[in-house]
């Protein structure tokens, strides 16, 4: 039997995801958007929070979400939304005058992901993407291989293996982007990752003594993340179509 994929496992606790997830502050997407925008999209927009951000500001924002139930909480917000996915948005060409992605980038197939951002991008239309990056496996020891694979398999970052440090540049571009900036933004989550670390450190030392700690996903990454939160980087990559 076919099981759904990893990224669409989140639906089954929107809720709780809702209440767990940080809010965006409103400046954050206030630097995000280009001030003529008219339409953003936003793939993989989960429960919208981001997106509120966004919507805030008075542009039209479209969030596209592959789970329904995800969707579903997102639209109790007043929020517009419709289903979809980062590979196949449902939007002509250049209709979008700029496309976000909130840490959801690693959900995605890295190059027909990008390809679909650059179609339906307006010319001069922007992108923005946050992400984590992490060095290549021969800069790791053995443990910090293991444990951010751990992290990697367990979670919906299936495209996080590609996101080597200092390759996104190299990466959006192929892609038809130019003008692609990538802005270092880790000390700026350590706070919100530390926190989340030391909620996460009783659930996950319990499932590490119970050897079930792939059934405790987030608590962790949080507190695998945050162990090696020297190695990795949180980044921000803009580019023009």
């Amino acid at each position: 039997m076919e099981t759904a994929p990893r990224r669409l496992s989140f639906g089954a606790h929107a809720d709780a995801y809702e209440r767990a997830r940080p809010a965006w502050p409103e400046e954050a997407a206030h630097w995000l958007v280009p001030e003529d925008a008219q339409l953003v999209v936003e793939p993989g927009a989960g429960t919208g929070k981001l997106t509120r951000a966004v919507a805030a500001l008075g542009v039209r924002v479209v969030a596209v979400e592959p789970d329904p139930r995800m969707l579903a909480v997102l639209q109790r917000f007043g929020l517009e939304g419709v289903e979809g996915t980062a590979e196949t948005i449902p939007f002509d060409d250049g209709m979008a005058d700029a496309v976000l992605s909130g840490s959801s980038f690693h959900w995605f197939e890295l190059e027909p992901a990008l390809r679909e951002f650059h179609r339906v991008l307006k010319p001069g239309g922007r992108v923005m993407l946050f992400e984590y990056t992490i060095p290549p496996r021969s800069a790791l020891t053995p443990k910090e291989s293991r444990e951010i694979d751990e992290v990697i398999e367990g979670s919906a970052m299936a495209s996080l293996s590609q996101f080597a440090t200092g390759s996104m540049e190299e990466l959006v571009g192929a892609c038809g982007f130019y003008d692609v900036v990538v802005e270092d933004a880790t000390d700026r989550i350590m706070p919100m990752l530390h926190t989340f670390a030391r909620w996460a450190s009783v659930p996950y030392w319990i499932a590490t003594g119970l050897h079930l700690r792939r059934r405790f996903v987030n608590a962790t990454a949080a507190v695998h993340w945050y162990r090696h939160r020297d190695i990795w980087r949180y980044v921000i990559v803009s580019a023009t179509k």
